[in-house]
């Protein structure tokens, strides 16, 4: 079945897009907006509407630990002095660019890609989605939980 299903009997066409310049407090309210429908990143894109790179809920977590935890340690911690310096980050959110924080290798898979090879491209990049485009144009994204759903559904129906 991994050989037989393709990229586009999965491809989610809905997901956010942002900007280059959008800055990562933006980039942090579109995945909020989208988190319950289980979209994990939003694609960036330039003026010309190319795609540049991918910003993920791991990016947007990753930046504020660094921006958090960046050589203190924890125990014995102030906790007057962490919300000062959790409103430090945000504001530091606010004024960074997601093109600053965004992947620009993500995983791209062509709509005729088996499962099996987009399987592969989460694997070797160890990202949570990948990024479907035929050609220049993006056609849409599939989540790690998009797979799983189409290979667990497999394994369950096999294990019966």
């Amino acid at each position: 079945m991994l050989l037989r299903t393709r990229a586009w009997d999965i491809v989610r066409e809905d997901y956010p897009v942002l900007k280059e310049d959008s800055s990562l407090a933006d980039a942090m309210r579109e995945l909020n907006r989208v988190s319950d429908s289980g979209c994990l990143c939003a694609l960036v894109l330039d003026d010309n509407g190319r795609l540049k790179g991918a910003v993920s809920m791991w990016d947007t977590v990753r930046f504020m630990e660094d921006n958090l935890l960046h050589g203190i340690s924890l125990r014995g911690f102030d906790e007057n002095r962490f919300d000062q310096m959790y409103t430090n980050a945000c504001k530091v959110a606010g004024s960074t660019s997601v093109k600053d924080v965004m992947d620009s290798s993500m995983t791209v898979v062509a709509p005729d890609d088996p499962l099996l090879s987009v399987l592969e491209g989460f694997v070797k990049k160890g990202r949570s989605y990948a990024v479907v485009k035929e050609g220049a144009r993006v056609l849409g994204v599939i989540m790690i939980a998009d797979l799983f759903k189409e290979i667990s559904g497999q394994i369950v129906s096999h294990g019966k």
